[in-house]
């Protein structure tokens, strides 16, 4: 008979792991970010404000990264909020 806390130490070690993968891979699409907007191809010139104003969507599924400017994040939230 296994003690319990060798179990719950093994899950929560894979846990961890899993958590640090998933971290990683997010951070190697982040570092690939496009240089301009998705939607109007606005140009990202990286500064102060435009780090703090412009978003980022990462999709885990396709791999994919998506800048956006703040006038077209409006518009984006906007159709979600259509759609819903």
């Amino acid at each position: 008979m296994k003690k319990l806390r060798k179990v719950d130490k093994a899950k929560r070690k894979k846990q961890r792991k899993d958590a640090q993968k998933k971290m990683e891979e997010q951070i190697s699409l982040l570092s690939n970010h496009p240089k301009d907007c998705c939607v109007c191809k606005k140009l990202f010139i990286r500064n102060h404000d435009t780090v703090k104003s412009w978003m980022v969507t990462i999709v885990s599924e396709k791999k994919k990264v998506h800048l956006t400017c703040p006038a077209c994040w409006d518009t984006v939230k906007e159709i979600t909020r259509c759609q819903e």
